[in-house]
């Protein structure tokens, strides 16, 4: 994700998750009536899935997220869902923009992980060649 667009990529994945069709977050079944919500109810697994994404992004427990959640459509829904994935993914972004923004760390940080990927690969070359038999030039 581009620093630039990382929200709007975000809003866009969201608001084209698959949902199921019926009206709202909390409903019955065999009744299509509002119901207490059922995070694990097998014949909902799209709802499932994004309930339990915002209950973990969110920090709050699944009856918070119940009492919350009671009666909302997807469109709603969607919109908090995003808030809450991008307040939970900002500190990641702006620790990300602070890493990409320092080349001298970067730069010192290849440099090391150029000496490490060397070391390993002068070691397993060398077992490669005792193992069939050549001689280290």
């Amino acid at each position: 994700m581009q620093p630039s667009n990382w929200v709007k990529v975000i809003a866009n994945k969201i608001k084209r998750c698959k949902t199921d069709s019926f009206p709202g977050l909390i409903l019955d079944l065999s009744t299509h009536k509002l119901m207490n919500l059922e995070f694990d109810n097998p014949e909902r697994p799209e709802c499932n899935n994004l309930l339990t994404i915002y209950q973990l992004m969110s920090g709050r427990t699944k009856e918070e997220v119940a009492q919350e959640c009671q009666g909302m459509n997807w469109g709603v829904f969607k919109r908090i869902l995003t808030d809450a994935l991008i307040d939970h993914l900002h500190p990641i972004q702006v620790r990300y923009e602070e890493i990409m923004s320092d080349s001298a760390y970067l730069d010192r940080l290849l440099a090391e992980g150029a000496t490490k990927a060397a070391d390993i690969a002068d070691a397993t070359l060398n077992n490669v060649y005792q193992a069939m038999g050549f001689l280290r030039r």
